[in-house]
């Protein structure tokens, strides 16, 4: 039996067949063809020996495809990477035969056309009700519980504050998320903490590219703002949220407010410099620009970016302040920092510098270990505590093994709970960003909630670094970049444990004055009662 198998599978009808389906057809429809032709009782051996040979005759095409591509794929990735989005498409449009270049060069296409003009297309007015009082729709990328991340908690921070305070805040994600993020076990609707979170599932076919995803969302929430009747529709950057709530205004009529969380574009040029100026860094800023003038109001974290949005063309009576901030209790909060440092081996009496944020280049955090390694030099050492992950982790590791920095700690994630007990933990957090556009213009979370649980705190010289600190010595600036200055710094501090007390309730009190929750939520309600009667 073996040998007229293998006889049989040396037929040449039926390899001619299966080898000419590289060029005509699927060779496993081929072989089934080819089965079908002959009596029923030959049938089976055509599916032991046939079928499977035609699988693997047709996974060696598909290899075969992949590295007589992977030259023009590997061109088109680099051109995408550099911002080059026009270069990118081009390159694969000539290789599309093969269904995973057809898809590439699709997505590339999507992302462009994302950020040009007019995305999404228009559509016919839809007939609302009379509006719900107090009723906010805010748009947002991601959200609690499938991302934690200082975006999905500032979102979740303002919408309680804002309940709080009586408003009734409502949360959309972005289409298709977190379905396509691999979370197949998300449901369409959800309640956290009393807030209603609302998931743009996937259904039918799926877009692959950006563009397309936009567009489904743009459909599937102006259907929610006319079940809900908000009267406004809040969007947090980006461009592709900020994108879909300018559609939703034109077809519902409903207020569009733009929420600038940070110049995203600015954030993802930092990370190259060959990208600074490129076809996406250009496109993608006006793009943002453009919605922020198209608004009906602009709100922002700082007047470092106030300014940028008016130097965008957007006057400053539209812009409005809503800074990072703490929920009040924080500031009376006593989180466990001493069982933090007993589980890291860290003695009571050393003194922990640090932080607790994403691991990132522009974080600045191998000036720190460089200052770190001075002050060990010069006889006053300190320990490193840098809890959190990021892309830059690894470097830093290395780093410290090269610097002999074995004391250094740096557990990576942890959850929420335990980054504030961490926070507790250091006795001087350090924020020590790069002199880079991005970091002159955004200001960070985490030295806030630093400053809130009395930790003295010490930034660079940069100006969204220096607003939060005020002008009441709540913090300490040095250069940026500038490792000797900052050990300089940090060796005064160390031995001044009543400077560090004094430097912590300043900044508490700064942010009790400035930065909770509260605060920022009569700031929104302000805002909303303005466009309601517009």
């Amino acid at each position: 039996m073996r040998r007229f198998l293998k006889g049989f599978a040396q037929h040449p009808v039926i390899v001619s067949r299966i080898v000419a389906s590289r060029v005509k057809s699927d060779p496993v429809r081929v072989a089934q063809a080819a089965a079908d032709t002959l009596p029923p009782r030959l049938r089976p051996v055509v599916g032991s020996v046939a079928w499977p040979a035609a699988r693997r005759i047709k996974y060696i095409a598909r290899k075969l495809g992949m590295r007589m591509a992977r030259g023009p794929w590997n061109e088109a990735k680099a051109h995408f990477d550099a911002g080059r989005l026009t270069e990118a498409v081009a390159v694969l449009e000539a290789h599309t035969k093969y269904p995973f270049i057809k898809r590439r060069a699709a997505y590339y296409a999507g992302e462009l056309a994302a950020i040009k003009p007019d995305p999404i297309p228009p559509r016919d007015k839809v007939i609302m009700g009379e509006r719900v009082e107090g009723r906010i729709l805010h748009c947002v990328t991601n959200a609690l519980p499938y991302t934690q991340a200082g975006y999905t908690v500032r979102t979740h921070r303002i919408v309680t504050a804002q309940k709080a305070a009586g408003l009734d805040p409502h949360v959309v994600t972005s289409w298709g998320w977190p379905m396509i993020q691999g979370h197949t076990d998300a449901e369409p609707y959800e309640e956290i903490d009393g807030i209603p979170y609302h998931r743009l599932l996937p259904h039918g076919e799926v877009p692959t590219e950006m563009r397309g995803r936009m567009i489904r969302g743009a459909a599937e929430v102006t259907e929610l703002v006319r079940k809900l009747r908000p009267q406004v529709v809040h969007a947090a950057t980006d461009h592709r949220n900020g994108s879909v709530a300018l559609a939703v205004r034109d077809r519902t009529g409903t207020p569009f407010v733009y929420e600038v969380r940070g110049f995203l574009e600015e954030t993802w040029a930092s990370r190259n410099p060959v990208r600074v100026g490129s076809e996406r860094h250009v496109l993608q800023r006006e793009r943002e620009a453009f919605l922020m003038r198209s608004a009906d109001a602009v709100v922002t974290l700082a007047e470092t970016m106030a300014a940028e949005i008016v130097e965008r063309g957007v006057p400053r009576e539209r812009i409005y302040l809503a800074p990072n901030a703490v929920d009040d209790s924080l500031l009376t909060a006593d989180y466990d920092g001493a069982s933090f440092r007993a589980a890291h081996g860290i003695a009571p009496d050393e003194v922990v510098v640090g932080s607790v944020s994403s691991i990132v280049a522009y974080e600045g955090f191998a000036t720190l270990l460089n200052a770190a390694a001075l002050l060990r030099d010069q006889g006053t050492p300190v320990r490193v505590l840098l809890v959190g992950d990021g892309a830059e982790r690894p470097a830093l590791l290395e780093q410290v093994e090269e610097l002999g920095l074995r004391d250094a700690i740096l557990p990576g994630r942890v959850g929420p709970d335990e980054a504030l007990q961490a926070q507790a933990a250091i006795d001087i957090f350090v924020c020590p960003r790069e002199d880079l556009r991005v970091c002159r213009l955004v200001t960070p979370l985490k030295p806030v909630e630093a400053m809130a649980l009395g930790k003295p705190v010490v930034l660079s010289d940069l100006p969204a670094l220096s607003e939060l600190v005020g002008s009441d010595g709540a913090g300490m600036l040095v250069p940026p970049g500038d490792p000797a200055a900052l050990a300089k710094a940090l060796a005064g501090l160390r031995d001044d444990p009543a400077r560090r007390a004094e430097m912590g309730e300043a900044g508490r009190a700064e942010v009790a004055a400035k930065r909770t929750w509260s605060r920022v939520a009569e700031t929104y309600r302000d805002l909303y009662r303005t466009l309601a009667v517009r």
